[in-house]
Protein backbone atom coordinates (compact mmCIF):
# COMPACT_ATOMS: atom_id res chain seq x y z
CA UNK A 1 0.00 0.00 0.00
CA UNK A 2 1.26 3.69 -0.78
CA UNK A 3 3.20 5.57 1.80
CA UNK A 4 0.59 7.41 3.77
CA UNK A 5 1.32 9.70 6.80
CA UNK A 6 -1.96 11.26 8.84
CA UNK A 7 -1.65 15.13 10.78
CA UNK A 8 -3.60 15.13 13.78
CA UNK A 9 -3.80 18.49 15.62
CA UNK A 10 -4.51 17.84 19.55
CA UNK A 11 -5.47 19.74 22.41
CA UNK A 12 -6.54 18.12 25.71
CA UNK A 13 -7.84 15.09 24.10
CA UNK A 14 -7.57 12.07 26.30
CA UNK A 15 -10.81 11.89 28.17
CA UNK A 16 -12.66 12.38 24.52
CA UNK A 17 -12.20 10.70 20.95
CA UNK A 18 -8.75 10.29 21.07
CA UNK A 19 -8.01 6.77 22.18
CA UNK A 20 -10.81 5.29 19.09
CA UNK A 21 -9.03 8.46 16.68
CA UNK A 22 -5.39 7.14 17.05
CA UNK A 23 -6.71 3.00 16.87
CA UNK A 24 -8.19 3.99 13.80
CA UNK A 25 -4.82 5.87 12.44
CA UNK A 26 -2.50 2.70 13.68
CA UNK A 27 -4.37 0.65 11.42
CA UNK A 28 -4.59 3.15 8.49
CA UNK A 29 -1.73 4.67 8.26
CA UNK A 30 1.72 4.06 8.63
CA UNK A 31 3.03 6.88 10.49
CA UNK A 32 0.87 9.44 12.50
CA UNK A 33 2.22 12.85 13.00
CA UNK A 34 0.73 14.68 16.11
CA UNK A 35 0.97 18.54 17.35
CA UNK A 36 -0.06 19.23 20.39
CA UNK A 37 -1.16 22.86 21.25
CA UNK A 38 -0.26 22.96 24.50
CA UNK A 39 -2.40 20.20 26.33
CA UNK A 40 -3.12 20.33 30.00
CA UNK A 41 -3.81 16.40 30.49
CA UNK A 42 -2.92 13.48 29.67
CA UNK A 43 -2.58 13.82 26.01
CA UNK A 44 1.00 13.78 25.73
CA UNK A 45 1.33 10.09 27.46
CA UNK A 46 -1.33 9.26 25.57
CA UNK A 47 -0.26 9.84 22.21
CA UNK A 48 3.12 8.49 23.15
CA UNK A 49 1.62 5.46 23.89
CA UNK A 50 1.05 4.16 20.29
CA UNK A 51 4.39 2.94 18.25
CA UNK A 52 2.99 4.66 15.27
CA UNK A 53 2.95 8.45 16.45
CA UNK A 54 5.23 10.70 16.15
CA UNK A 55 4.85 13.28 18.97
CA UNK A 56 5.52 17.05 19.14
CA UNK A 57 4.23 19.12 21.24
CA UNK A 58 4.06 23.68 21.58
CA UNK A 59 4.39 25.48 24.34
CA UNK A 60 1.11 27.86 23.71
CA UNK A 61 -2.18 27.29 22.14
CA UNK A 62 -1.64 28.09 18.63
CA UNK A 63 -5.65 27.32 17.57
CA UNK A 64 -6.91 30.34 19.96
CA UNK A 65 -5.35 32.43 18.16
CA UNK A 66 -4.42 31.77 14.67
CA UNK A 67 -5.74 27.99 12.83
CA UNK A 68 -3.80 28.49 10.15
CA UNK A 69 -0.15 29.28 11.70
CA UNK A 70 -1.19 25.77 13.02
CA UNK A 71 -2.06 24.10 9.85
CA UNK A 72 0.78 24.99 8.51
CA UNK A 73 3.03 23.85 11.07
CA UNK A 74 1.47 20.55 11.39
CA UNK A 75 1.59 20.22 7.18
CA UNK A 76 5.49 20.96 7.85
CA UNK A 77 5.79 18.40 10.23
CA UNK A 78 3.86 15.65 7.99
CA UNK A 79 5.89 16.39 5.02
CA UNK A 80 9.23 15.83 7.00
CA UNK A 81 7.87 11.77 6.91
CA UNK A 82 8.18 11.65 3.29
CA UNK A 83 4.79 11.11 2.57
CA UNK A 84 3.06 9.69 -0.77
CA UNK A 85 -0.29 11.06 1.12
CA UNK A 86 -1.17 12.96 3.43
CA UNK A 87 -4.29 12.37 5.63
CA UNK A 88 -5.77 15.30 7.41
CA UNK A 89 -7.76 14.38 10.72
CA UNK A 90 -8.97 16.07 13.78
CA UNK A 91 -9.17 13.91 17.20
CA UNK A 92 -12.60 14.08 17.50
CA UNK A 93 -12.95 12.40 13.86
CA UNK A 94 -13.31 8.85 12.74
CA UNK A 95 -13.92 6.60 9.30
CA UNK A 96 -16.38 4.74 9.36
CA UNK A 97 -15.68 0.85 9.56
CA UNK A 98 -15.40 0.30 6.07
CA UNK A 99 -12.89 2.14 5.67
CA UNK A 100 -10.27 -0.57 6.05
CA UNK A 101 -11.44 -2.29 3.08
CA UNK A 102 -12.23 0.68 1.02
CA UNK A 103 -9.38 2.83 1.71
CA UNK A 104 -6.28 0.92 0.33
CA UNK A 105 -8.19 1.10 -3.02
CA UNK A 106 -8.16 5.05 -2.93
CA UNK A 107 -4.40 4.99 -1.80
CA UNK A 108 -3.28 2.67 -4.89
CA UNK A 109 -5.40 4.29 -7.60
CA UNK A 110 -3.74 6.92 -10.15
CA UNK A 111 -6.39 8.90 -11.76
CA UNK A 112 -7.01 11.44 -8.71
CA UNK A 113 -4.60 13.20 -6.45
CA UNK A 114 -6.83 14.13 -3.90
CA UNK A 115 -9.96 12.73 -2.34
CA UNK A 116 -13.10 14.29 -0.43
CA UNK A 117 -15.41 13.13 1.75
CA UNK A 118 -18.42 13.63 3.51
CA UNK A 119 -18.58 14.77 7.28
CA UNK A 120 -21.27 13.98 9.49
CA UNK A 121 -22.04 15.97 12.44
CA UNK A 122 -23.12 13.51 15.55
CA UNK A 123 -25.50 16.32 17.47
CA UNK A 124 -26.15 15.73 21.12
CA UNK A 125 -25.02 11.94 21.26
CA UNK A 126 -23.49 9.40 18.88
CA UNK A 127 -26.82 8.07 17.19
CA UNK A 128 -27.82 10.91 15.71
CA UNK A 129 -26.62 13.63 12.65
CA UNK A 130 -27.09 16.78 11.74
CA UNK A 131 -28.78 17.48 8.40
CA UNK A 132 -30.32 21.18 8.57
CA UNK A 133 -28.81 24.28 6.59
CA UNK A 134 -24.62 24.13 6.16
CA UNK A 135 -24.47 21.31 8.97
CA UNK A 136 -26.25 19.19 5.65
CA UNK A 137 -23.60 16.68 4.88
CA UNK A 138 -25.23 14.97 1.72
CA UNK A 139 -24.17 18.56 -0.48
CA UNK A 140 -20.95 18.96 1.11
CA UNK A 141 -17.83 17.30 0.74
CA UNK A 142 -14.31 18.27 2.80
CA UNK A 143 -11.02 17.08 0.59
CA UNK A 144 -9.28 15.10 3.50
CA UNK A 145 -6.62 13.03 1.28
CA UNK A 146 -3.83 14.32 -0.58
CA UNK A 147 -1.00 13.08 -3.05
CA UNK A 148 1.90 14.89 -1.36
CA UNK A 149 4.18 16.91 -4.35
CA UNK A 150 7.16 18.76 -3.29
CA UNK A 151 7.17 20.71 -5.82
CA UNK A 152 3.89 22.85 -4.80
CA UNK A 153 3.53 26.09 -2.75
CA UNK A 154 3.27 25.88 0.88
CA UNK A 155 1.43 28.73 1.12
CA UNK A 156 -1.53 29.10 3.75
CA UNK A 157 -4.48 30.48 3.33
CA UNK A 158 -4.32 34.11 5.45
CA UNK A 159 -6.87 33.19 7.69
CA UNK A 160 -6.70 32.79 11.53
CA UNK A 161 -10.11 30.62 11.56
CA UNK A 162 -11.69 28.54 8.96
CA UNK A 163 -8.65 28.01 6.97
CA UNK A 164 -8.94 24.58 5.28
CA UNK A 165 -6.57 21.84 6.00
CA UNK A 166 -3.74 21.90 3.20
CA UNK A 167 -2.05 24.74 1.24
CA UNK A 168 -3.60 27.10 -0.94
CA UNK A 169 -1.48 25.36 -4.10
CA UNK A 170 -3.70 21.72 -3.36
CA UNK A 171 -7.02 23.35 -3.94
CA UNK A 172 -6.58 22.40 -7.67
CA UNK A 173 -6.05 19.03 -7.61
CA UNK A 174 -7.49 16.32 -9.52
CA UNK A 175 -10.09 15.03 -6.52
CA UNK A 176 -12.17 12.08 -5.91
CA UNK A 177 -15.28 12.38 -4.01
CA UNK A 178 -15.47 9.49 -2.47
CA UNK A 179 -19.40 7.77 -0.77
CA UNK A 180 -17.08 6.83 2.43
CA UNK A 181 -17.95 8.80 5.33
CA UNK A 182 -16.32 10.33 8.25
CA UNK A 183 -18.22 10.73 11.83
CA UNK A 184 -16.98 14.26 13.75
CA UNK A 185 -17.76 13.83 17.16
CA UNK A 186 -17.44 17.28 18.38
CA UNK A 187 -20.79 18.16 19.23
CA UNK A 188 -21.78 14.95 20.44
CA UNK A 189 -21.90 16.58 23.98
CA UNK A 190 -24.85 18.89 24.41
CA UNK A 191 -22.96 20.28 27.10
CA UNK A 192 -20.16 22.22 25.50
CA UNK A 193 -22.02 23.90 23.02
CA UNK A 194 -22.44 26.96 24.43
CA UNK A 195 -18.96 27.05 24.69
CA UNK A 196 -17.86 26.18 21.61
CA UNK A 197 -20.81 28.83 20.42
CA UNK A 198 -19.19 31.73 22.52
CA UNK A 199 -15.57 30.66 21.29
CA UNK A 200 -16.77 30.82 17.37
CA UNK A 201 -18.73 33.83 18.24
CA UNK A 202 -15.96 35.78 19.24
CA UNK A 203 -13.18 34.49 16.21
CA UNK A 204 -16.29 35.83 14.01
CA UNK A 205 -16.63 39.20 15.13
CA UNK A 206 -12.78 39.72 15.12
CA UNK A 207 -11.91 38.03 11.61
CA UNK A 208 -15.09 39.09 10.33
CA UNK A 209 -16.79 41.74 11.60
CA UNK A 210 -20.14 39.83 12.78
CA UNK A 211 -21.19 36.26 13.58
CA UNK A 212 -21.11 34.10 10.79
CA UNK A 213 -24.98 32.44 10.53
CA UNK A 214 -23.58 28.86 10.63
CA UNK A 215 -21.93 29.95 14.16
CA UNK A 216 -25.54 31.19 15.14
CA UNK A 217 -27.09 28.00 14.00
CA UNK A 218 -25.45 26.34 17.00
CA UNK A 219 -27.95 27.09 19.54
CA UNK A 220 -30.56 27.12 17.08
CA UNK A 221 -33.97 25.61 18.28
CA UNK A 222 -34.80 24.42 14.88
CA UNK A 223 -32.76 21.98 14.07
CA UNK A 224 -33.23 18.72 11.92
CA UNK A 225 -32.00 15.43 12.96
CA UNK A 226 -31.26 12.08 11.22
CA UNK A 227 -30.19 8.64 12.72
CA UNK A 228 -26.97 7.24 11.53
CA UNK A 229 -26.83 4.30 9.69
CA UNK A 230 -24.14 2.06 9.05
CA UNK A 231 -24.01 1.23 5.07
CA UNK A 232 -21.78 -1.61 3.98
CA UNK A 233 -18.94 -1.74 1.51
CA UNK A 234 -20.14 -2.17 -2.31
CA UNK A 235 -19.80 -5.64 -2.70
CA UNK A 236 -17.21 -5.16 -5.65
CA UNK A 237 -14.51 -4.07 -2.92
CA UNK A 238 -14.99 -7.64 -1.24
CA UNK A 239 -14.38 -9.15 -4.52
CA UNK A 240 -11.46 -7.16 -5.66
CA UNK A 241 -9.51 -7.99 -2.39
CA UNK A 242 -10.13 -11.82 -3.02
CA UNK A 243 -8.72 -11.37 -6.79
Amino acid sequence: MAHVISMLPVRNEAARWLRATLEQLSILTDRIVVFDDASADDTADFCKSYPKVRYYRGDIPWFEQNEAELRRHLWELATYENPEWILALDADELFEERATLELPWLLNQEDYDAVAFRIFDFWKGTEQVRIDGAWNPWNRFSPLLVRYDSTLSPDWMAQPIHCGRFPLSYRDRVTFYSHLRVQHFGWARGDEHLKKYLFYRERDLAVYGAVQSHTESVLSSSITLEPWIPMPSPGWFSEKEHR
